[in-house]
């Protein structure tokens, strides 16, 4: 399971792996107005793919019937909507709501494992967890719910943050790095398109005074 300290994921020519967090990456998988307005998860195809681009799964026993398809759909969604507004709500000062550690907690529940205790070599030691016994719609629940739980415990919520560039991007991301001092979504992105509206601005304030 991908640590709060693991930044960007593999890229994905639809996918937003930008978070430092696969949590912080579900809540991105839907980019309202004045972003994109982009619905990342259309299909249920779209949810195994994106567990397999952030290593949650490796889409084992995700496979749903199609008349199933819809509704399992709509349960993710109703959770990546509930995280989200959950995240504004953090980074707004608010906390997490006690509606939605109940919601987490429920889909936590559904699953059950064991686990036991390996040895590598003379002194080392792992923890061997079994598989879930869930399937379809309840696994992939499962999967998020705890990954949500892991970021929740683990994470410093002073370092949830959203990009800089708030004009025209509404991602946000969890700022793992040493210094704390990253600004956007991605360089490539936000950082470089800042930049060079920045040179932009200082060329035509120049041509202003030279006219003057």
């Amino acid at each position: 399971m991908a640590s709060v300290s693991e930044l960007a994921a593999p890229e994905h020519p639809d996918f937003h792996l930008l978070g430092a967090h696969p949590a912080i990456d579900f809540a991105n998988t839907l980019v309202p107005p004045p972003g994109l307005d982009i619905e990342f998860l259309q299909s249920w195809q779209d949810v195994i793919d994106w567990l397999k681009q952030t290593k949650l799964s490796g889409g084992q026993n995700l496979k749903i019937s199609a008349p199933d398809a819809l509704q399992a759909l709509e349960a993710v969604r109703g959770l990546r909507n509930a995280w989200k507004t959950t995240v504004e709500r953090i980074m707004a000062g608010d906390g997490v709501p006690p509606q939605f550690i109940k919601q987490l907690n429920r889909i936590l529940c559904l699953d059950t494992f064991s686990e036991t205790l390996g040895l590598e070599d003379k002194t080392g030691f792992h923890l061997h967890r079994s598989g879930s016994p869930l399937e379809g719609g309840q696994l992939a629940l499962a999967i998020l719910a705890r990954s949500i739980a892991e970021f929740l415990v683990m994470a410093d919520f002073k370092y949830l943050r959203r990009c800089a560039n708030t004009d025209s991007c509404v991602l946000v991301f969890y700022d793992a790095t040493k210094n704390h001092r990253r600004q956007w979504c991605s360089n490539s992105m936000c950082g470089n398109r800042y930049k060079v509206a920045e040179f932009r601005r200082r060329q035509r304030a120049g041509r202003r005074k030279e006219r003057v």
